[in-house]
């Protein structure tokens, strides 16, 4: 009896010890990682409500809100600080590979098609990615000027997205996403890429 009633008097403390421990857990992280979860996350929020204003605050890609119903952030990867140029730079050089490999498709064979469709298509990607990273910047800071020379932060998020409805089916299905997001100097966290995680063309640098 005795040890029992023991039990029965510890079991408040260990309730107040655990939840004591999932709050620490949630202080010791990092104010810019919390940072970029409460952006991430209000996005998420965003897509949820189909809030085209907010959306557009918050991203330059498209992004389709059909049967969302939520997401989950799995992994939030260090930051990056590519500088201005590079990304101008990376516009460019990606532009002009897209070019290159459109030229080349229109001459393809059947026994080429294939490849150099796909590889159109990856170099358009990732003309598109870049061209929204920069796109970004001004919406991050409104009225700034970022010079040539100046960094910006980028993330990479790792999230799972929950897709529900009658064009589902009777059951939720997960996928799991890839998001980038970037801010300039002084400026909000945008979003500019988001790719299932299967068909992430991983750009360089951001």
């Amino acid at each position: 009896m005795r040890m029992r009633s023991s039990a029965r008097s510890a079991a408040p403390l260990l309730a107040i010890l655990f939840v004591a421990l999932l709050l620490g857990g949630c202080a010791r992280e990092a104010p810019d990682i919390r940072e970029v979860r409460t952006s991430t996350e209000a996005y998420f929020k965003a897509l949820e409500r189909k809030d085209v204003k907010e959306i557009a605050a918050r991203s330059t890609c498209v992004t389709s809100t059909n049967s969302f119903v939520g997401a989950r952030i799995l992994n939030i990867q260090p930051a990056q600080h590519p500088r201005m140029a590079a990304l101008d730079s990376l516009v460019r050089s990606s532009y002009a590979a897209q070019k290159m490999t459109d030229s080349i498709w229109a001459y393809a064979t059947e026994a080429t098609a294939d490849s150099l469709f796909n590889r159109a298509r990856y170099f358009s990607t990732l003309a598109a990615i870049y061209r929204n990273a920069v796109r970004a910047v001004p919406l991050s800071a409104p009225g700034t000027v970022i010079a040539a020379d100046s960094t910006v932060e980028t993330r990479e998020i790792r999230a799972r997205f929950r897709y529900a409805g009658p064009v589902i089916g009777p059951r939720p299905v997960d996928r799991e996403q890839i998001l980038r997001i970037l801010r300039a100097p002084g400026g909000k966290w945008i979003v500019f890429s988001v790719f299932l995680t299967e068909e992430d063309p991983k750009p360089e640098m951001i």
